[in-house]
């Protein structure tokens, strides 16, 4: 299902698998592959292939026609990542719209780099649990529970986990770009 969505919008795009190839940097047979459902490719390669087709990496998750309006606690999308230590959990189903919410988990000592998005973005965290550090362009921020912090999302650079508890935080992301 993922493999039918990525060529759908390849071919919206009038792309050829070699250009998604070489804006990828991922091999027209293994994207191929993934096109056809033969084999999944990893988050990694899910989101270089978002970027390159200029959508949100949930765009090619979500198997609703219909989003719903109420997401219940335990029907959230959860994305993992190779870090198995961090997990994103979609908070809105409907990402045709101007915002988007997610709970990033990430056990404590653990850090994430982060890549560029299609997109600009302007994004919010706010620390529900645990305790955060972030690398926002050159500048490190230290927050608690209850500590927010607004930043454009191509100036996030890493985030970490500090302290004994693992870390929950709300991030609110605008226009939907993960």
């Amino acid at each position: 299902m993922i493999g039918q969505k990525i060529k759908e919008r390849r071919l919206e795009l009038k792309m050829n698998l070699r250009d998604l190839g070489e804006q990828t940097g991922l091999s027209a047979s293994f994207l191929s592959q993934v096109e056809n459902d033969l084999t999944e490719p990893s988050i990694s390669s899910l989101q270089k292939i978002a970027a390159s087709l200029k959508v949100p990496m949930f765009t090619f998750l979500d198997g609703r026609e219909h989003p719903e309006r109420v997401v219940r606690h335990d029907a959230r999308k959860k994305l993992s990542f190779p870090n198995p230590h961090l997990q994103y959990e979609l908070l809105t189903d409907d990402l045709s719209r101007q915002m988007a919410g997610f709970l990033i988990r990430l056990k404590s000592g653990e850090s994430q780099h982060t890549q560029q998005l299609f997109k600009a973005t302007e994004e919010m965290m706010y620390v529900l649990e645990g305790e955060l550090e972030l690398q926002v362009g050159e500048n490190r921020y230290f927050l608690a529970p209850g500590d927010s912090i607004y930043y454009e999302g191509s100036q996030l650079v890493k985030f970490s986990a500090l302290g004994e508890k693992d870390l929950l935080a709300l991030c609110m992301i605008t226009p939907p770009a993960l």
